[in-house]
């Protein structure tokens, strides 16, 4: 892969032009669907809790909740590179919902257990590891690749306000209430999208956007071969290249500190910072609190500071921010601290995105994209059940050490941080320069 630098113009879409209302109603759709996963990223942990005090039994959720990762997300890629990725979404949220309606009635009937909560966590993220890449990658039929700076943006603005600051604090407020409120909200939520993504499949069935690039997959020439062969394609395309392999083991480097400490963040906000249940989601809401500013900023900071500030600066905040909640023990410092890190992720977050909706070839883009995912996210449970460890020397131990680790990774991955921003610009640099092709 080429890495030299773009002309110094950076990526931003022309301001007279509006995405379409299509995409809008795709956005509502995955409002939908994140609001369905803040309802049970914070449900579950709270029933976890109640269930047991260990921290490493409630860090085993974390486990659950990212082992779907690494050991179904390359088979997924494989799949959404065959099939038409919209469609994949819709049933993908379909059995989610069923899944979490079969917990609903566990939980009514008085048949909960941890190992339960687990199974349920498992299943629904396998069905994400479907519908998280079929979300980010069917993007492109609908927005051209001008615009994907600001697509991401509005997409990751309505998933952290979906999922952090509104699902989290009416998921603790509806456990205070009955524990099965919260998880048959999540039910409804995963339902709606799927109709919602229905509707947008038979509207561009009967309208195709003039600026679609991405076709629906069905018996194209993937199709006459066979599944592991395809899944081999993918495992050389992302080991094969200096820069992706470097890439994955930066994204599983930063993923094993980050979730060192946020695997027991609920321990630590009831034991450290002794906030009752029903404020567990209010701390929560603080990450997508800092997420939607970051989104508001981004668009400045790709402009003024550019890309590569973005995406090193958001991983370097939030390691910070991990060592912060280190060593406090005041809930209004740890809220502003986790205001920080929404903010630092979401502009790291977005940076980053064009990389695999743009510079990696559509042919091939899932599955790399979910290799990439199933080294990174896979490797979330090593932390995980390392802070569950540390968890039950000192709660405030396993921020420390996740923070030491995001950064050693970070600093140790410099060099690749700024290969990958220099071909994000120039990817969208090129779509400028031309006109849209029908």
């Amino acid at each position: 892969m080429t890495t030299t630098p773009p002309a110094p113009k950076v990526p931003g879409a022309p301001e007279r032009e509006r995405l379409s209302g299509t995409f809008h109603r795709f956005w509502a759709a995955g409002v939908s669907t994140n609001f369905g996963d803040g309802l049970l990223a914070v449900a579950l942990p709270l029933l976890a809790a109640t269930l047991t005090g260990d921290p490493l039994l409630v860090a085993g959720l974390t486990v659950a909740r990212f082992l779907p990762w690494l050991l179904v997300a390359p088979l997924s890629g494989v799949l959404l590179d065959r099939v038409d990725r919209l469609r994949a979404l819709v049933v993908s949220n379909t059995v989610a919902a069923a899944t979490v309606a079969l917990l609903a009635v566990a939980l009514a009937s008085g048949h909960a257990t941890v190992w339960v909560l687990y199974a349920a966590m498992f299943v629904v993220m396998c069905c994400e590891t479907i519908s998280d890449p079929a979300s980010r990658l069917g993007l492109t039929r609908l927005v051209p690749r001008r615009l994907l700076d600001r697509a991401n943006s509005r997409v990751e603005g309505g998933r952290l306000v979906a999922q952090e600051f509104g699902a989290a604090p009416v998921a603790a407020v509806l456990f205070a209430v009955a524990a099965v409120i919260p998880v048959a909200g999540a039910m409804v939520s995963y339902a709606l999208c799927a109709v919602l993504v229905g509707t947008v499949v038979v509207i561009l069935r009967r309208r195709p956007l003039d600026h679609q690039v991405e076709q629906p997959r069905e018996g194209d020439e993937a199709s006459s071969r066979g599944p592991l062969r395809d899944l081999a394609e993918g495992l050389r395309y992302v080991f094969g290249d200096r820069l992706l392999r470097r890439l994955a083991a930066c994204n599983a480097g930063t993923m094993i500190g980050l979730n060192t400490g946020l695997a027991v963040l609920v321990l630590y906000a009831g034991q450290r910072l002794e906030l009752p249940a029903s404020l567990y989601g209010v701390l929560v809401a603080g990450l997508a609190v800092g997420g939607v500013s970051g989104t508001f900023v981004v668009g400045w900071v790709l402009r003024r500071l550019g890309r590569r500030t973005a995406f090193l600066g958001g991983y370097l905040g939030a390691a910070a921010v991990l060592l912060g909640l280190g060593v406090t023990t005041h809930a209004a410092v740890a809220g502003l601290l986790l205001v920080g890190m929404g903010l630092c992720m979401a502009v790291s977050n977005i940076a980053g995105s064009v990389f695999f909706q743009s510079v990696v070839p559509d042919r091939i883009r899932a599955r790399a994209g979910n290799v990439h995912r199933a080294v990174g996210w896979g490797a979330t449970p090593v932390g995980a059940l390392l802070g569950g460890v540390l968890g039950r020397i000192d709660l405030g131990l396993p921020y420390l050490v996740g923070g030491v680790i995001v950064g050693l990774v970070v600093l140790c991955h410099v060099r690749t941080i700024f290969e990958t921003s220099d071909l994000c610009d120039r990817a969208v640099s090129e779509q400028e320069s031309r006109p849209v092709q029908g």
